[in-house]
């Protein structure tokens, strides 16, 4: 008895603290799983976090964000939109510069960001295309330095799907400050500018 007894308190600790892999033979989590995960039959509980998976696909919380509510077992949106905004520094260079083709990060590290603030331009500048459009992408653009900034309507300098169409048949810009909206059109491929504020 006394043998059983202190086998049992030796093999116990590593069960307790052992790691079981489904398609790996290096666990290296309570529970490794390499392969698709399918879940059936779940409770009727009500959820009251959200989970995700970080790179290596460990399973983690994921945070609620602002305006962002899990009540009830239920995911709501509320009060008004908050932007994400930044800074993007504009190279500076000679009069009335055009940017073709100019990439802001908004398919990639500005992903997030709605607002950019325009920074570093001494002389006025254009844009003739922004990079990265998708389907109802919304952007806004404020100029910060007291330059002209313009927008060319369907610049051929831009590629296609990069162009702005500015609906005025011409281009706009602002006064020095001011700012420009401009929403993505997928099917069309292009942005159009649905507002400009000097």
């Amino acid at each position: 008895m006394k043998t059983l007894c202190c086998f049992t308190l030796v093999i116990l600790p590593v069960f307790v603290f052992s790691q079981v892999g489904v398609n790996t033979t290096n666990p290296l989590e309570t529970l490794h799983i390499n392969g698709t995960v399918r879940v059936v039959n779940t409770s009727s509980s009500t959820a009251t976090k959200l989970m995700g998976a970080d790179n290596d696909g460990t399973m983690n919380d994921v945070v609620v964000g602002e305006n962002l509510a899990l009540t009830a077992g239920t995911l709501h949106a509320f009060g008004s939109a908050t932007y994400g905004i930044t800074s993007f520094a504009i190279a500076d260079g000679p009069v009335n510069e055009e940017f073709h083709d100019q990439d802001l990060g908004i398919d990639g590290a500005n992903q997030d960001k709605t607002v950019f603030r325009l920074t570093g331009r001494t002389n006025n500048y254009r844009f003739t295309g922004i990079e990265g459009g998708t389907d109802g992408r919304h952007i806004v653009l404020l100029n910060i330095p007291a330059v002209n900034f313009r927008l060319e309507n369907e610049s051929t300098s831009s590629l296609a799907e990069n162009r702005i169409i500015t609906l005025s048949g011409g281009f706009e810009s602002t006064s020095g400050q001011g700012s420009a909206e401009l929403v993505y059109d997928g099917t069309l491929q292009r942005w159009f500018l649905i507002n400009i504020r000097n």
